[in-house]
């Protein structure tokens, strides 16, 4: 079930007050309850595949148990290796068997198609979440574990589709504290309100544009030749839908979490400010980065080892990092290209160090501003192959971007989703990003590396949200916006993975 949707929308305005009905006189136990509606939400795609996550998170918790209480540490290993082989073995199965099945047999000049199988939603997510589970549970960072609340830690319906990948340190306690599961009106108020932003930057923002976008992408499929301004609309139009598109579900997720009394940790912090592909990944999905550099850029010998080692472990990262993103060449080119990109910026960073006067050149305000644009035109070239349904259709774009194929009809930019960029560029340069907007309220666990920049009180007074009337009819205009631009359902891009 899509969060911005009629039927999400209308059925969690139905549960929410039976769930208030339920856990206040009834006393129903409000774990069980959340657990419950969770795996209805999740239900709701396919149902044969709840028996996926069921599946995943008994064997999942089976083995953290299994390595709590054992004392051998070879035999601890052991489970901890198996535990990762079976996880990793199931999304493999389900989202890389026909990639590579195909790839396989075209090396053998066996051209065919197969029956593809249907990947279950946020099996990437909650796959990674119980991986990085029960690596704490060998660590010995987690002394004991409920059924309960594991089978909540996984399947909270605002994480589980799309992220972010919650950690155990993050959630847990939460549900270890919490006694009170009553919705409180300050929560309600403030996590409807980030809702509705979300809702906002999807349904209204971008989602009635991307059929713009989407029309020079299928040329591209279709064997269409791509000119210049068609190419760098496509190029940008799906920077901006896809920032819009993650930025509204992270919204929306922190919003719903937040309702239940519930922090999750921000996922998305303002990525296009970034004045680097290295800074990039910092705002960027945070949780997965915290993911790849945990089990794959550290273990690949991180910055440890000398230059050589650094440029195969960033690439190395990246690459897997692409793939996890799907089953492509595309993709994979895609995160080859933000390997490189981390490669440029780790070896300039070492010229910059030695040198005195490139040091203070960067600096400077201006010299910051055109790195936010160039590591924006980085990105936007790498988005082409993540956009792209296979690598020709990638090419053809490429191609209309360097200007092979002609500059086009330049009157094509006063028209479509060129005219709303303008609008883009303010709103994700000029304006504070929603989580500086509620600085004041502890609404998401909030990295230390960017609470200066939170709680920072430079923003003019009306960005700032504070519990009055204004806020509260603000909070409805912004929810009926968003509500009535739904159209078509239009899931989160992130959902696909």
């Amino acid at each position: 079930m899509v969060f911005a949707s009629n039927l999400f929308i209308i059925s969690f305005a139905a549960l929410v007050p039976i769930y208030m009905l339920l856990v206040g006189k009834f006393s129903v136990n409000a774990r069980y309850l959340l657990i419950f509606l969770s795996l209805a939400f999740y239900t709701y795609w396919l149902p044969p595949y709840l028996f996926v996550l069921l599946g995943s998170i008994a064997f999942n918790y089976a083995i953290a148990r299994s390595i709590l209480v054992d004392e051998s540490e070879a035999s601890r290993k052991l489970k901890l290796w198996l535990g990762a082989f079976a996880n990793l073995s199931m999304l493999a199965y389900f989202k890389y068997y026909n990639f590579f099945f195909q790839e396989i047999m075209s090396v053998f000049g066996h051209e065919f198609e197969i029956s593809k199988l249907a990947l279950p939603l946020g099996i990437s997510f909650f796959t990674f979440q119980q991986i990085s589970f029960i690596a704490d549970v060998y660590s010995r960072k987690v002394h004991k574990i409920n059924l309960v609340d594991y089978s909540l830690f996984i399947s909270f319906f605002p994480q589980l589709i799309a992220g972010p990948i919650v950690s155990h340190a993050e959630m847990l306690p939460q549900l270890e504290r919490k006694k009170n599961w009553q919705i409180r009106a300050d929560h309600f108020a403030i996590g409807f309100f980030i809702f509705s932003i979300g809702l906002f930057k999807k349904s209204f923002l971008i989602d009635p544009y991307t059929p713009f976008i989407d029309i020079i992408f299928d040329a591209a499929n279709n064997g269409t030749a791509i000119d210049l301004v068609d190419g760098w609309t496509a190029a940008i139009g799906y920077s901006f839908q896809i920032y819009f598109d993650f930025s509204g579900y992270s919204d929306m997720a922190i919003g719903l979490a937040l309702i239940f009394g519930l922090k999750l940790p921000i996922n998305f912090f303002s990525p296009y400010k970034a004045a680097s592909v290295r800074e990039f990944w910092q705002r960027w999905h945070i949780t997965l980065s915290r993911m790849l550099q945990r089990f794959l850029y550290i273990p690949f010998g991180g910055s440890r080892n000398g230059t050589l080692r650094t440029i195969i472990a960033l690439i190395g990262t990246m690459t897997i990092g692409g793939l996890w993103h799907g089953a492509g060449w595309q993709f994979i080119i895609w995160g080859v290209l933000h390997g490189v990109f981390l490669c440029i910026n780790h070896l300039w960073a070492k010229i910059r160090n030695h040198h005195v006067f490139l040091s203070i050149l960067c600096r400077t305000r201006i010299w910051k501003m055109a790195m936010v644009l160039m590591t924006f035109l980085a990105l936007a070239f790498s988005w082409v192959f993540f956009r792209a349904e296979n690598m020709g259709s990638a090419w053809l774009i490429i191609e209309g971007m360097l200007g092979v194929n002609g500059i086009g009809d330049v009157s094509k930019l006063n028209r479509g989703i060129a005219p709303a960029f303008p609008i883009y560029f303010i709103i994700i340069w000029a304006l504070p990003n929603t989580m500086q907007i509620f600085g004041r309220f502890p609404v998401a666990l909030i990295p230390e590396r960017f609470s200066n920049q939170i709680f920072r009180t430079s923003f003019l007074p009306f960005l700032r949200f504070r519990m009055t009337p204004f806020s509260a009819v603000l909070t409805i205009v912004i929810f009926l916006m968003g509500w009535f631009s739904l159209s078509n359902l239009s899931p989160f891009i992130y959902f696909q993975f």
